[in-house]
């Protein structure tokens, strides 16, 4: 017997629509490659055709078929024809993103942003301390299996404190954690307030950066809000610095981007931006999760700013970070 047919999800109301899409828009057109279809849509960001038809006549933008062009608001013309991929409309895959997370859709990226909740959870109340073993796991490509498959691990991974590995991997980073449950810091309620505004947005690589687009459009990611906020901290009177490491959690350990604050002769760890995301979904509760306050010690730092950690036969390739902690930890 045949399964029942899934239903489409209640397309939302047009105003919660045009928002989606504002933010979007604020990004410049130079940014965008049109090469996501309907089917892409659907099948990555939870986006059924109903939805990308009423988001694109708010003004998504969208493109012809080869991902060429640059107009908006296309009323959803040409849709049936880039729904099985063969052609027609064409979407930028990090405006989808944005679209399918602003709206709380099914995704990987929404089900990585749920996880983030556990992980500062779990090392928020972590005590004593903890062993944690992360595998650094590039993917394989398509059809990988037919060749031989070599991982390189990058020179500023080799060079971290507990890295193990053969040349070819697998890659191993081995860290103690002394837990230090994460505390609410009201002296930092100042610097953290200058970005209470600033809604979360995947960035183009172009504008990862960059400060000015950042107070100009209130978009950023959580690397670009670190970045403003290291260099507003001065100003505040504050020592801070911008870190890009691991957020350590079993099972899996998460890749990200952070600031740190200079308190009591220590570095500790805030990100004001995750969580204002979290909190406002509901995730987190917003009494007990303000954005002043810490993210624990399960912030692993590796270095100012993100580097290719490892490729798959020469390439960039998407990675993951199995997690375990050891036997002996308390």
């Amino acid at each position: 017997m045949a399964p029942p047919a899934r239903r489409p999800r209640p397309v939302p109301d047009g105003a919660t629509l045009r928002a989606v899409v504002d933010r979007i828009v604020r990004v410049p057109d130079r940014f965008r490659s049109f090469t996501s279809t309907a089917a892409d849509a659907a099948r990555h960001f939870g986006i059924d055709e109903g939805l990308l038809t009423a988001l694109t006549d708010e003004g998504l933008p969208c493109g012809g078929a080869g991902g060429a062009g640059g107009a908006s608001g296309a009323g959803g013309a040409g849709m049936s024809g880039g729904s099985d991929g063969s052609g027609g409309v064409r979407y930028d895959q990090l405006d989808l993103a944005n679209a399918s997370l602003s709206l709380t859709l099914p995704s990987a990226r929404f089900m990585a942003m749920r996880g983030w909740s556990a992980a500062l959870r779990t090392a928020a109340g972590a005590h004593g301390a903890a062993t944690y073993a992360v595998d650094v796991l590039p993917a394989c490509p398509p059809g990988a299996g037919e060749h031989g498959c070599r991982s390189l691990a990058s020179a500023e991974l080799r060079a971290q404190p507990g890295f193990t590995g053969p040349a070819g991997g697998p890659f191993t980073l081995t860290r103690q954690v002394r837990a230090q449950p994460a505390q609410v810091h009201p002296e930092l309620a100042e610097l953290t307030g200058l970005v209470a505004d600033v809604h979360f947005h995947y960035l183009p690589a172009g504008l990862r950066n960059d400060v000015g687009f950042l107070r100009d459009a209130r978009l950023g990611d959580c690397g670009l809000v670190a970045t403003h906020l290291a260099g507003e901290a001065s100003r505040l009177g504050l020592t801070a610095r911008r870190s890009f490491g691991l957020f350590l959690s079993a099972p899996y350990s998460i890749a990200h981007s952070w600031l740190d604050v200079r308190l009591d002769g220590r570095w500790v760890s805030f990100d004001p931006h995750l969580l204002k995301l979290l909190t406002g979904w509901g995730l987190l509760p917003a009494a007990e999760w303000p954005a002043h306050r810490s993210i624990g010690e399960g912030a692993w730092r590796l270095a100012d700013h993100e580097f290719v950690l490892a490729t798959h036969d020469g390439a960039e390739t998407p990675l993951s970070f199995p997690t375990r902690v050891l036997a002996g930890s308390i």
